[in-house]
């Protein structure tokens, strides 16, 4: 069984020199570090990342990281994450070998909220209510499932196992 992590960037500021160089606020660093210890217990097995190389979505998964404890060999930062659409994360993941058990793909709206509406099989559980009732708001994170090869994921093909947000407000 494989499991494809899907998470938002956290709150980062209004404005810097360019959109890539945005940094967290402090809420955004507390909220990717509370969403990392959520995290810690479903990331299990051969763990690989897939990282944004903006300056929010890199210390986003610094955050996560210090509850997962990947090593640096298990994470990327393909350029193509930055301004991508759902469809174009999806064939990040599907390039990966078929080594890792779970993947973490940590990147931006509306591709991440779109890849999870996208992948999710229809099942209509607590999970996908709770996504459904919120949208994909920064640090917001989806858990799914699927049983093959990264290669063959196709659009309904993951189960939404779990969906993690932080209160609204």
């Amino acid at each position: 069984m494989k499991q494809l992590v899907v998470v938002r960037h956290a709150k980062a500021e209004g404005s810097a020199p360019s959109d890539a160089a945005r940094a967290l606020t402090a809420r955004g660093r507390a909220d990717a570090r509370r969403r990392g210890e959520q995290l810690a217990d479903f990331v299990t097995g051969t763990t690989r990342a897939l990282v944004s190389p903006a300056v929010r979505t890199r210390e986003t998964f610094e955050e996560l990281n210090r509850s997962l404890g990947l090593e640096a060999s298990h994470v990327t930062y393909p350029e193509a994450l930055y301004a991508a659409s759902a469809h174009r994360v999806l064939q990040e993941v599907r390039m990966l070998d078929d080594a890792p058990v779970t993947v973490i793909v940590v990147g931006h709206n509306p591709a991440m909220g779109d890849l999870v509406w996208m992948l999710h099989d229809g099942t209509r559980n607590g999970p996908w209510t709770a996504y459904g009732d919120r949208g994909f708001p920064t640090s917001a994170a989806a858990v799914m499932t699927y049983d093959g090869e990264w290669a063959d994921i196709d659009p309904r093909t993951m189960r939404l196992e779990d969906y993690l947000a932080p209160a609204p407000g």
